[in-house]
This record gives structure tokens, C-alpha cells and sequence, in this order.
């Protein structure tokens, strides 16, 4: 299933398409699952890259992937792993696709279980949840969050454009990750207010001890709780001495997951696609995939369990439950 998912359902490869396929080495055996699948869409062409473990990190794309990927329709790239170290020659890649209208799809942290879960799932009724969610969204000013747990957040998304992750990879030059489904917005940096309780996870870390996040005028101004809330603090402490640090408190990213199969795993790539759950991010939100303001050198979602989102006094999720 996730294989034609990839192929034909998100990336709608189609006759005559030039298409590029990179796999780090844990995921060459995904790369040769996949493969069968390009070839029965018709391609023109297929280029495969393996990166091999002896190479990490990836600092910089070699320049004939560089070259293959301006003449690529489609480009899908699939690790097991990210360094840190590897995201400014992913970057520079993902410019170079976008100037040439190559369409990508992009797996981080990918295993055989997100192989048999998240990208199993029915995109197309991904679309469908996370459409009707921007649909209510869009134009909208005035967000409200509150969680049995404690959580009670208000922020205005005044004027900004909600984001779609459907999965669905289909205009030339668009970006997508994979797994997908969630449905996004930049809030307004100065607006957000009250209190937000993280229950569920942080990147990287599963939460055991909910953490209490104070936020005034958009920025979090305390972090409450055990060991999970130490580590928030410092990885705030650490953005804070690196340039834009000042912004690393700002309120960047409100999110609602919209994969039926996404499921909680200490991953961002699977936790916030989490149906039932919305997450809160604090730091970076100035690239155009959020529509923010706010530049920092880091970017922490926090996921919540059980949420009640009221939207300009309408209510499109209680406890965790759509109603839209």
C-alpha cells in the first residue's frame, strides 16, 4: 500500500515524467519497493541515488544531483536519519528543485513501521479532513485552545493564510512531506495569550510529565514542569545564543493533525499528523511554507492531547474530536 501510495496517490507520477529517487543506505530496501512502482507509471526516465552511511553527514548534493534534479519532473528523497549538520545542503538542493518546478516529496526519519502506518493511510480522505479544516480556518481572527489538562490559549490568525500537508504532491514545483496530513498557521507573533499544556511530545522526546508553557504578548515567558521542561529550556537556551536568538520564545505555528493513522512515536514527522491532537511551535516561522514573520535559528512543537479548538466563537474540535 504505501509504495502505490507514494507513487500514484501523493506524487502522481505519470507517463512520459522524468523522475529522481534518493535513499539514504537504512532505506535502499524502500528505493527497491519503490522502484517497480515508478516504472509502471510510464516514466521517460528514472534516476536512483543511494547515500551511503560512509557519507554522513551529507554537507553539501553532489552537482550532477544537482543537475538531474533541474531536468527531474519529480524528485522523492527518503532517509532513515537527518544530522543537523546536513540542512543547509538540503536546503540548497530543495531551491534547486523549486527553481526548476521539480515537484518533491521528502521523508524524514522514515522506518518500516511509518512504511505500514502513516504512509498506509487513505490520502485521499486526508485531503478531504484537511481541507474542510482550512476552509473553516481561513479568514478567521480569533483562535481559542483549551485541554482537560489545562491548557488555555488564545491567538489571533488574523490575516494569514491557513497551509495544507494533504499529501497530495501534485503541481509542479510544490513541496510536500511524507508522511502527511495536518492542516497549519503562523498566528500573529505579538497576539498569543494564556497557557498551553504539553502532554504528548516534543522532537524527539515523548512526554511523561506534562509541560506548562506560559505565553504573554506571543512570547513564552516560563516552562513548568519535570525533566521534559528542562530540556525545552534548554534547547531555548541554546537557540538564544545563536543569531535571531531573541525570537526563539515567539509563538511561530498552531497545527491540527489529519492522518487517521499517524500515531504517537516521539517523531515530529508521525506526532503531529496525529488525528485528535493540535500542536503549538515556538521559534522560526519566516520561510513561505509557514507565512510568518518571526526568523530564529530553531523551531519546537509541542503536541496536545484532547483539544477543544474554537474558532471565532465556532467549535471545530471538542476534546479531540472533529465536528467539521
Amino acid at each position: 500500500m504505501w509504495a502505490k501510495n507514494i507513487v500514484h496517490t501523493c506524487m502522481n507520477i505519470s507517463a512520459g515524467e522524468k523522475v529522481l529517487l534518493i535513499t539514504d543506505q537504512p532505506m535502499a530496501q524502500m528505493q527497491e519497493r519503490l522502484l517497480p512502482e515508478i516504472l509502471a507509471a510510464g516514466p521517460a526516465g528514472v534516476w536512483t541515488y543511494t547515500l551511503p552511511d560512509t557519507a554522513r553527514p551529507f554537507l553539501e548534493y553532489p552537482p550532477l544531483l544537482h543537475q538531474v534534479a533541474a531536468q527531474a519532473d519529480v524528485a522523492m528523497v527518503f532517509y532513515s536519519y537527518v544530522p543537523p549538520e546536513e540542512t543547509p545542503g538540503r536546503l540548497a538542493f530543495w531551491r534547486t528543485c523549486r527553481e526548476n518546478k521539480t515537484r518533491v516529496g521528502y521523508g524524514a526519519q522514515i522506518d518500516d513501521s511509518i512504511l505500514a502506518n502513516e504512509l498506509s493511510a487513505d490520502y485521499q480522505t486526508i485531503a478531504v479532513i484537511t481541507r474542510r479544516l482550512k476552509d473553516r480556518l481561513q479568514g478567521k481572527e480569533w483562535v481559542h485552545v483549551t485541554t482537560p489538562l489545562g491548557t488555555d490559549l488564545t491567538c489571533s490568525i488574523a490575516g494569514r493564510d491557513v497551509k495544507e500537508d494533504t499529501g497530495l504532491i501534485h503541481q509542479p514545483g510544490q513541496f510536500g512531506n511524507l508522511p502527511a496530513g495536518e492542516c497549519f498557521i503562523a498566528p500573529l507573533e505579538d497576539s498569543a495569550e494564556g497557557v498551553l499544556v504539553v502532554d504528548k511530545s516534543f522532537p524527539e522526546l515523548m512526554v511523561s510529565r506534562p509541560v506548562r508553557m506560559i505565553f504573554e504578548k506571543g512570547r513564552v515567558v516560563a516552562v513548568e514542569g519535570g525533566e521534559e521542561a528542562k530540556e525545552i529550556l534548554r534547547r531555548i537556551e541554546y537557540g538564544e545564543r545563536l543569531e535571531h536568538g531573541e525570537n526563539c520564545r515567539v509563538i511561530a505555528e498552531l497545527g491540527i493533525g489529519t492522518n487517521p493513522n499517524a500515531r504517537l512515536t516521539g517523531k515530529l514527522i508521525t506526532d503531529e499528523k496525529v488525528m485528535g491532537t493540535v500542536h503549538v511551535a515556538i521559534g522560526d516561522n519566516a520561510s513561505p511554507s509557514y507565512g510568518g514573520a518571526n526568523s530564529a535559528p530553531i523551531h519546537v512543537d509541542g503536541v496536545v492531547g484532547q483539544p477543544t479548538l474554537v474558532v471565532d466563537g465556532e467549535t471545530l474540535i471538542e476534546d479531540g474530536i472533529y465536528l467539521v
